[in-house]
């Protein structure tokens, strides 16, 4: 990610969070440079390259001598020797991933922050929405990118339902011309059709679903419950075509 200067980097906050940021910025900029000098200490130590057999020996000997320790314990001093073992286990492999990887948590700085607008990700292969969404840890969409699954792709009940009652050549045509943008001839092409025809598959599969979920709308509508801006334009539209004329259902699939 195109990270601006630990100055220029830093976009004007105001109050608490300012400071936290910047307090929590700091701290990173600590630890990675903590763990500059540990490498450049180590790389400075003289070492001795022992034999793969003769490290996986010590391993096993200090693992073995750990559940001795731990079948042994009685008394309260003894566990804690036990609990300070394994501390001590977890600190070197802390450290040890600490020199191959210094991340930021979501919880305290944003992935992204002090990033510049303009910032790319280098390869260009990791712009786009589902390389983006994976990184922030969300999977979903990724799992069901596929023409078959498109009704898992919305959140709200019916219109799921109006998608899954779809053939699954409406659904593969719906899916790339709206999910992936492609157009006619593209699909056409891939499917072995002419444009035109891909034009009217994707004209029937959006009559199906309009069929499908006026009711749902219309419900809502009559109820008094909330709709977004999409919703009552989609219901004035067909009220206005005479396809939903005073709530009836005169549409014709």
């Amino acid at each position: 990610m195109a990270v601006a200067d630990w100055e220029d980097g830093i976009p004007e906050e105001s109050g608490e969070e300012s400071e936290r940021l910047w307090s929590s910025l700091a701290a990173e900029r600590e630890a990675q440079l903590e763990i500059e000098i540990e490498l450049d200490e180590q790389r400075l130590k003289p070492t001795l390259d022992e034999p793969p057999a003769k490290k996986k020996l010590k391993r096993e000997l200090r693992q073995e001598a750990l559940a001795r320790l731990e079948s042994a314990a009685r008394t309260v001093s003894e566990f804690q020797n036990v609990v300070d073992w394994w501390d001590k286990q977890d600190a070197n492999r802390e450290r040890r991933e600490r020199y191959h990887e210094i991340s930021r948590s979501g919880d305290d700085v944003p992935l992204d922050y002090g990033a510049r607008e303009d910032g790319l990700c280098f390869p260009d292969t990791l712009n786009n929405v589902l390389e983006r969404q994976e990184r922030r840890g969300d999977f979903l969409d990724r799992i069901f990118n596929c023409p078959y699954e498109i009704q898992e792709l919305v959140t709200e009940p019916y219109l799921s339902e109006a998608l899954a009652a779809l053939s699954e050549d409406h659904r593969e045509v719906l899916f790339f011309s709206a999910i992936r943008l492609y157009s006619s001839a593209r699909i056409g092409r891939m499917r072995g059709q002419t444009d035109r025809n891909i034009r009217k598959v994707r004209n029937t599969a959006l009559r199906k679903i309009h069929k499908k979920i006026l009711p749902a709308l219309r419900q809502r509508e009559e109820t008094g419950q909330p709709m977004t801006m999409e919703e009552r334009r989609f219901l004035a539209e067909m009220k206005d075509t005479g396809i939903d004329k005073d709530g009836g259902n005169s549409y014709n699939g």
